[in-house]
């Protein structure tokens, strides 16, 4: 029997945290560079460090370049290192001259890789991926083997039960990406932003999660737009050696915090 302790590797995700470029940006009323700074108040103050945080994107809420700026700027705080996809608010292009290094396609956890996916789509709200980033997915899933996957994209793969942003969710390719998963025995789990909400679910034995946003929350299981008022939070993953893991979601009590749940869309 081995005396030697199990390396369990801590990964963060946050989501959606839509930064204005402006200090008084607000999203319904909600001051989004306050909740963010909030939650990485916590996470600082966190009794387990984590080894990776990974952003899932709509990192801005208009792909300036200011917001971009001071999203980076309040990320300085983050002592590991941490990583960003785009979502269907971002400018991808613009993210990768402002941080050439943050977006990797897989980033190495001991014998877990993350494979972080772009799903965005130029001028549409929906995600999708073209037949040329299919077989990219397919070739990193058999080139890594060996190792347990988590697949991080912005984008929900499956519905999660709200009517209005389920339409929104991945469209092209969506077919063909739960079939090259399903098929690929070392894919332990997907996990997304954009619905804003908490979702845990199976496909088969792949673990399937959606995360809260830092800022403004949906309400689950509602048709037309609603938003919650439930506090902004995060999502961990502790990975184990076997390729189990456990996940949970921690909620973030904002002292000052005020959203319009009256409002019908943004």
């Amino acid at each position: 029997m081995s005396n030697h302790p199990e390396t369990v590797h801590r990964l963060i995700q946050i989501t959606d945290p839509h930064i204005g470029g402006r200090p008084d940006y607000q999203l319904l009323g909600l001051d989004t560079g306050h909740t963010l700074d909030e939650v990485l108040s916590v996470l600082e103050g966190g009794a387990v460090p984590p080894e990776v945080m990974v952003v899932t994107g709509d990192v801005s809420a208009n792909s300036s370049e200011a917001a971009y700026r001071r999203f980076l700027h309040k990320m300085q705080r983050v002592a590991s290192p941490w990583y960003w996809i785009p979502g269907n608010h971002d400018n991808p292009q613009r993210m990768d001259q402002l941080a050439p290094q943050r977006r990797p396609e897989v980033v190495e956890l001991g014998n877990w890789r993350l494979l972080l996916l772009d799903t965005s789509v130029p001028g549409q709200i929906c995600g999708g991926f073209s037949a040329e980033e299919l077989a990219r997915i397919k070739q990193l899933i058999t080139s890594h083997s060996d190792a347990h996957l988590l697949l991080m994209m912005h984008h929900q793969p499956v519905p999660v039960g709200s009517h209005w942003i389920d339409g929104h969710m991945l469209r092209e390719g969506c077919d063909a990406f739960i079939e090259l998963v399903r098929s690929a025995p070392n894919v332990r789990a997907i996990t997304w932003g954009h619905v804003h909400q908490q979702y845990d679910n199976q496909l088969g034995s792949v673990g399937l999660h959606a995360t809260p946003s830092t800022s403004v929350q949906f309400t689950p299981g509602s048709g037309p737009f609603a938003v919650d008022d439930q506090m902004p939070g995060y999502r961990w993953f502790d990975l184990h050696q076997d390729g189990s893991y456990e996940t949970g979601v921690e909620r973030v009590a904002i002292a000052e915090y005020s959203v319009d749940l009256a409002s019908s869309g943004y």
